[in-house]
Parts: structure tokens; sequence; C-alpha cells
């Protein structure tokens, strides 16, 4: 049996709604191995599916903090888990001036 197989596609578009490619969060190989193992990864990691392989047993230790991540579906996992658990900041350009804060420059000019 091949470690981390699936029949199913993995996206989530809750948090990557453009997919994983385009987030600007993960390489050209990164996305991939998400698209086409991350529905396994995710079954594994959820306790959905039991490790058939060696390699998935790490996956598994490396989930619950055990071991240090050493494969590439370990690695993404991580990150992937790391991106959807952080906040997101939105900067822009553009704000909201107060009615005090004009005035106070208006009056400073003034003088």
């Amino acid at each position: 049996m091949n470690s981390f197989s699936s029949s199913k596609q993995f996206f989530d578009d809750v948090n990557f709604p453009r997919g994983f490619q385009r987030s600007g969060d993960f390489t050209i190989g990164e996305a991939k191995l998400l698209i086409e193992q991350g529905r396994a990864m995710q079954e594994l990691a959820s306790g959905l599916r039991e490790a058939m392989t060696e390699q998935e047993q790490h996956f598994l230790m490396v989930c619950r903090g055990e071991a240090q991540p050493a494969s590439p579906q370990e690695k993404v996992w991580l990150k992937y888990q790391g991106r959807i658990s952080q906040r997101r900041h939105m900067h822009t350009m553009c704000g909201v001036v107060s009615k005090q804060a004009v005035t106070e420059v208006v009056a400073s000019e003034e003088d």
C-alpha cells in the first residue's frame, strides 16, 4: 500500500479560497503535495484513518509533537497547520480619519 494515498483531492476553501497555489504561502511542489495527499494527511491527523505504513506512523508522531518532521508530507502539513492557525492581518493604505485629528492638523497649520 502506498503511503498517504487517497482517491479524493484536498482543498481548503475556507482558509485558501483561491487554492493553495495562489495563496503565496506554499511552493508549487507543496501545493501539489497538499492537493494530492492532503486528504490522507487530514484523516490521519484527525484519527479518521489508521496508519498503514511506517511513514504514516512517523507522520502521526510528528503531529503529536513526538518527533521532528523529516518527510515532505510532514513538513508541508505542519506548515499548513501553522498557516490556518495564525491570525491573518490585512494592511491597507486607507484609514479612517477622526474629526479630532483633522481639527488638530488644521489648528497646527494656522499657527
